[in-house]
């Protein structure tokens, strides 16, 4: 070839080696430390903090729950149900609590359980619906219990996990045949300054657990170890 375009050749790459020194490598974020499902190597110290939008629980089921993004212009409306007449009342147990909810249906049943278990942590008087907050739970269980369980344990570590407390629940979608539940969360953090303090509930039991139908209402029946 032509030496003249050789040697200019051959100073152009001297001359990009020398930019390249001064260039900062580029910063990758691993997303195995997102993943809820990834197992914690106890070499590695503690586990972060599980970010909203990607902790996932739900007992011996599936659970995940997110919260929508904040777009460019702040925060997004959301539209709040209206609030539902209580349906729910807490039962005397031998050690814990028992928790019994009803409704014309299913999921009317279970949205006031979820309201119950709620009430329990604190007074929900006090607790007003941010509007821009909407909290989304989808759940699997391999029977009815199972999804009860999965349901109410997802919402409890919600409330472990980001200090959130529901006011009100609607559940958008139930799946009987496959066991998933789809659920909105609406409420507010937790604050000791704002709310009282009820009872602790440390766990969410299968123990006397019960879905009974009569009269033409759905009745659920939930222990919680407090």
């Amino acid at each position: 070839g032509d030496p003249a375009a050789i040697a200019a050749s051959e100073d152009l790459k001297a001359s990009n080696r020398e930019k390249g020194k001064d260039k900062k490598p580029e910063q990758f974020v691993s997303y195995s430390n997102l993943n809820p499902s990834s197992k914690s190597n106890p070499s590695s110290g503690p586990s972060p903090k599980p970010q909203r939008g990607y902790a996932s629980r739900g007992g011996d089921g599936l659970g995940v729950s997110e919260e929508k993004s904040e777009g460019k212009e702040g925060k997004r409306k959301i539209n709040v149900p209206a609030e539902a007449p209580k349906k729910y009342e807490y039962l005397d147990h031998v050690a814990d609590i028992k928790f019994h909810s009803w409704g014309k249906s299913l999921k009317e049943a279970l949205e006031q359980m979820v309201v119950c278990m709620f009430s329990y942590i604190t007074e929900l008087e006090k607790v007003e619906i941010d509007p821009s907050l909407e909290v989304r739970v989808k759940v699997q269980g391999h029977d009815r219990d199972s999804l009860v369980f999965s349901l109410l344990d997802e919402f409890l570590y919600r409330f472990s996990v980001d200090d959130l407390v529901c006011k009100r629940c609607q559940i958008t979608k139930i799946d009987v045949k496959n066991w998933t539940i789809e659920a909105l969360g609406f409420g507010e953090a937790f604050s000791l300054a704002k709310h009282p303090q009820g009872t602790e509930i440390k766990a969410i039991t299968k123990h006397d657990m019960r879905v009974v139908e009569r009269a033409g209402a759905f009745h659920v029946y939930v222990v919680v170890d407090i």
